[in-house]
């Protein structure tokens, strides 16, 4: 804590800002996304899964369904979703023919449009985060990384639980 702070309004920061994040925030967010998945013509898993594929990279099915908890059938039903969507297309692997690669297609229509969804988008937060100093980005960017970082693996454990 900073010489400055007082610890019941700190205590009280604390509180409001989890509150935010646990349920406006995080409800925005989702709602977000479905309206995005909306606009592309998808659900919002299909939706989610694309962007997954995009952070991954080319990969095989199985690791989509490791880093999602779904089933290789939920999987594959998606993927052909993603693949009739033209955000996605699945080639033989050239090391082992009996498996597939999906790759995310990056120059298509879909991607036109969701990427004027998305710029204007950036260009509202853009606006927001030009008021911060470089120190305080810096404390959002720490802050957003390790938050994610633990949503990902409070994910994984509930999955784990799940299946126990």
């Amino acid at each position: 804590m900073g010489e400055q702070d007082n610890p019941d309004q700190r205590e009280s920061l604390q509180h409001d800002l989890g509150q935010q994040l646990g349920s406006r925030f995080s409800t925005a967010v989702v709602l977000f996304h479905a309206a995005v998945a909306d606009r592309a013509g998808l659900n919002v898993t299909d939706f989610r899964c694309a962007e997954i594929l995009l952070r991954l990279g080319p990969t095989n099915p199985g690791r989509l369904a490791a880093a999602t908890g779904m089933s290789s059938a939920a999987t594959a039903q998606v993927l052909n979703r993603l693949e009739k969507a033209g955000l996605v297309r699945r080639e033989p692997d050239t090391t082992d023919r009996r498996r597939t690669i999906v790759h995310p297609v990056h120059d298509g229509v879909p991607q036109r449009e969701l990427g004027q969804v998305f710029a204007r988008f950036g260009a509202r937060v853009a606006a927001v985060v030009a008021d911060y100093s470089e120190e305080q980005l810096r404390t959002l960017a720490d802050f957003v990384t390790q938050t994610t970082e633990i949503l990902e693996d409070e994910a994984i454990a509930l999955r784990r639980e799940s299946t126990d």
